[in-house]
């Protein structure tokens, strides 16, 4: 089924610390562990729970669980389909990381392990750790049909990760509700884009939905030009992601930190370099569209645009991002780089408490 679908999903495993959880609480009794379950065990949307046997877990059984990121409705219901009569499938629901207990207990307190696509599947593994992590588990994928590799994780769900609160999550959502209003785009496409956005650089992310945030509330010509603005510092930020600023010349160009447009080119052009048969008219083509959508920004700040033009921009720029990212996955997630500051401010203050004399 997961093969099949062919959608880019990630996926996380582990049990569900309901336990913990009541044991944490100020009254940490059978009751209220069941009444927590009550609260954790609820959909939003998706509901496809077999309550008897689940219920049947409270305050006796640990329920262990996989949580599929950008899973379709229509994938879930062939899985619930398969699975359903199996005495220890319990079902399916969909969770909201903007709900603080799914957060904690679905997202926070699970491993993520695996990058899914088709037959390809990703085993992550983290600093520090050995690449090959479990040659058993490989073996399994193999066998079903999969073509196995290895990928560092980075700094996500480690300590450095500060893109892991309910306030992330609620842009997140907020970013899928109003992008699905434009023209072209639907639910599972947005969903698709909101995994790629987020490994490509949270922060980035986070700039995407307070940019729709604005475009949603804007009532004046000025709040047009002030969404427009918008649009044009999401370019020079993916820029400063992609290919900093650097003062040499790159191939005759400048690519300094005012050439944004620039470096964005390059990016494209060093790609498709590095990509075996990659197709050389990529450059021209996104390169064209890239400089179409700062034009339009540009012109967004002199009020020479409508609402209906800048909604069209934002969502021509997601459409243009989403093929960049396809030109190399990989080459667009730099999985440390989202949280250099918090690595760097952790190995200041270890160097200092070394030369302090204070314990590493």
């Amino acid at each position: 089924m997961l093969q099949r679908a062919g959608r880019h999903m990630r996926v996380s495993v582990g049990d569900v610390a309901t336990y913990g959880a009541a044991a944490r609480s100020a009254t940490p009794t059978i009751a209220n562990l069941v009444k927590l379950c009550r609260s954790v065990y609820r959909p939003t949307n998706y509901d496809r729970l077999v309550g008897d046997r689940l219920e049947e877990t409270y305050s006796k059984a640990t329920v262990c669980c996989c949580v599929f990121q950008n899973m379709t409705p229509s994938t879930a219901d062939a899985l619930h389909a398969k699975l359903y009569t199996d005495p220890a499938y319990l079902g399916a629901m969909d969770v909201d990381f903007a709900t603080p207990l799914h957060l904690g207990l679905f997202r926070n307190s699970l491993i993520e392990r695996y990058r899914l696509q088709g037959l390809r599947c990703s085993m992550f593994y983290v600093m520090g750790d050995n690449e090959d992590p479990d040659l058993a588990e490989r073996e399994i994928f193999e066998r079903n049909g999969f073509e196995v590799d290895y990928e560092d994780i980075g700094a996500r769900r480690t300590i450095f990760d500060t893109y892991d609160t309910a306030e992330h999550f609620r842009r997140a959502a907020d970013f899928q509700r109003i992008f699905v209003g434009f023209d072209g785009f639907n639910e599972d496409w947005a969903s698709d884009l909101s995994l790629s956005l987020e490994e490509l650089h949270p922060k980035l992310f986070d700039a995407f939905a307070s940019a729709a945030r604005a475009l949603e509330r804007a009532e004046t010509e000025e709040d047009l030009a002030q969404s427009a603005l918008s649009g044009r510092r999401l370019l020079e930020a993916l820029a400063d992601y992609l290919f900093p600023p650097q003062s040499a010349l790159w191939k005759g160009r400048k690519v300094g930190r005012a050439e944004y447009r620039n470096r964005l080119w390059a990016f494209i052009e060093r790609t498709l370099s590095e990509v075996p048969g990659s197709d050389p008219s990529n450059l021209d083509r996104l390169g064209k569209e890239l400089d179409r959508l700062v034009e339009l920004f540009n012109s967004g700040l002199h009020g020479e645009t409508s609402r209906t033009r800048v909604e069209a921009g934002f969502r021509d720029l997601v459409i243009w991002l989403a093929a960049l990212i396809d030109l190399s996955p990989v080459a667009t997630r730099l999985p440390y780089l989202a949280y250099e500051p918090e690595l760097n401010s952790f190995f200041e203050k270890l160097a200092h408490n070394h030369l302090a004399g204070g314990a590493e």
